[in-house]
C-alpha cells in the first residue's frame, strides 16, 4: 500500500516540524561563438526540522545536500577541497564521495536555539542574521551577505552566531550580534538601532567588522506609492584609526507595482571597497564582503516581473556597471505544474570586456524543476 505525504505528515508529532524540497537543476553553458557546450547537473535535496523544546525554547536544524556532475566535476582541481572548507568555526559540512565524474557532500547551514521571552529573543548557533534593506547588494548584512546570481540557494548562507534583540515596540529595537571566529580577526561584533519615523523604518548600525571599524545607516519606505530603500556603511581600518583610508559603500533602491501587475526593481551600488582581484565569475557567484560587494566600484539593476497567469510567470533583469564593460541580462520563466512541483527556466548571459576570459562561457542556461514536501 502507497503512503501518501499527507499520511506521513500525519504521523510526525505535534513538537517536530518537517518540510523540505528536491530539486533537479540541469546547466547549460555556450560561449559567445556557441561551439564550446558544457553541461553540469546538480541534484539538491533540503531538510528542515524545527524542533518545539518548550513554550519559549526551539531548535532549527536544516541539512542540505547536493550531488554534482559534469563538466565543472571533471575539470576543477581541488573541487572536493574547495566544498569540504566551511567558512564558519564550526565544520558542518562532509564531502561524502568525490570522484572525476561526481562529487556528493551535505552541510547543516541552519543549527540554532531560539528563546522567546516577552520582549526579547535570543538566537545561538548557525543561524542567518539578515539586516539588508537593499535588494542585490547590502552594504549592512554585515554578518552573512550573499551573492545575487546564486539564484539556486533561496535560504541564503547562515553563520555561526550568537544575537539578540529586545524589541522596544511594535517598530522599533536594539539588536545585537557577535560571529564566532577562532580570533578576533575572524569576528564580526555590531549592533544595530531600528525604529520608526513617519512610515520610514531607519536603523544604525555600529561594530566591529574583522579588522575594521564599521558604521552603518540604512532605510525603507516610500515616495508616495513607490518603495525606496538605501542603506551606506563606512568602514575604517582597526589598526590606524587615523589614517584617511576608509572607505563608504552604499546604495539605492526603488521598487512599484504598476495597475496591470507589473512589478519594477532598481537599484544602483557605489562601491567605495573595491579591490581589482575579486573579478571574474567567481567574484558574482561566491558570498561577497560588505565592504567588497560587486567586481566593480559601481553598479546597476534593473529588473521587470509579471504574473501572466496564476501559475505562470515571467521577469528580466539587467545587472551591470558604470564604471566597467560589464553587462549580466537575467530573462526567467516560471511555471507551477502542480501545488508541489515547480518549473523555473532562466538564463544569464555575461556581456562586456570583463568577461573575456580564457575558457569562460558566458552564456548560462538553467532548467530547474522543484518538489516540495
Amino acid at each position: 500500500m502507497m503512503i501518501t505525504m499527507p499520511a506521513l505528515r500525519a504521523q510526525i508529532p505535534d513538537w517536530l516540524d518537517l518540510k523540505g524540497y528536491v530539486k533537479e537543476l540541469a546547466q547549460l553553458s555556450l560561449d559567445n561563438g556557441f561551439s564550446d557546450l558544457q553541461f553540469d547537473n546538480v541534484i539538491h535535496h533540503r531538510l528542515e526540522t524545527e524542533w518545539t523544546i518548550s513554550g519559549d525554547l526551539q531548535l532549527d536544524v536544516d541539512l542540505r545536500s547536493r550531488l554534482l556532475n559534469g563538466y565543472t566535476v571533471r575539470n576543477t582541481t581541488g573541487l572536493s577541497s574547495l566544498f569540504e572548507a566551511d567558512p564558519n568555526l564550526v565544520d558542518l559540512t562532509k564531502v561524502w564521495t568525490g570522484t572525476k565524474e561526481s562529487l556528493f557532500y551535505s552541510e547543516i547551514d541552519r543549527f540554532y536555539l531560539s528563546y522567546y521571552n516577552g520582549p526579547i529573543e535570543i538566537y545561538a548557533g548557525r543561524q542567518r542574521i539578515n539586516w539588508a534593506r537593499s535588494y542585490v547588494w547590502s552594504p549592512n548584512d554585515l554578518f552573512n551577505n550573499y551573492a545575487y546570481l546564486d539564484f539556486d540557494y533561496e535560504e541564503r548562507p547562515g553563520v555561526d552566531a550568537v544575537a539578540a534583540i529586545w524589541n522596544l515596540d511594535f517598530a522599533s529595537s536594539v539588536e545585537a550580534g557577535v560571529r564566532l571566529g577562532k580570533n578576533i580577526s575572524e569576528m564580526v561584533i555590531a549592533g544595530m538601532y531600528r525604529f520608526n519615523i513617519r512610515d520610514y523604518d531607519l536603523q544604525f548600525i555600529a561594530g566591529h567588522y574583522y579588522d575594521k571599524i564599521a558604521l552603518g545607516f540604512g532605510w525603507a519606505g516610500y515616495i508616495q506609492d513607490a518603495g525606496f530603500k538605501g542603506e551606506l556603511s563606512y568602514f575604517h581600518p582597526e589598526e590606524d584609526l587615523m589614517d584617511a583610508s576608509g572607505t563608504f559603500t552604499s546604495t539605492l533602491g526603488l521598487d512599484y507595482m504598476f495597475e496591470n501587475g507589473l512589478y519594477t526593481q532598481a537599484e544602483v551600488l557605489y562601491n567605495g571597497g573595491y579591490e581589482r582581484s575579486r573579478e571574474g565569475l567567481s567574484g558574482l557567484t561566491q558570498p561577497p564582503g560588505a565592504d567588497n560587494l560587486f567586481i566593480s566600484d559601481t553598479g546597476y539593476f534593473l529588473n521587470f516581473s509579471h504574473s501572466l497567469s496564476p501559475l505562470t510567470g515571467i521577469g528580466f533583469g539587467t545587472l551591470g556597471s558604470f564604471s566597467s564593460s560589464l553587462f549580466i541580462f537575467i530573462p526567467q520563466l516560471s511555471y507551477s505544474l502542480s501545488q508541489d512541483i515547480d518549473l523555473l527556466l532562466l538564463a544569464q548571459l555575461l556581456k562586456g570586456s570583463e568577461f573575456d576570459i580564457e575558457g569562460l562561457n558566458s552564456n548560462l542556461f538553467f532548467f530547474r524543476v522543484k518538489w516540495s514536501y
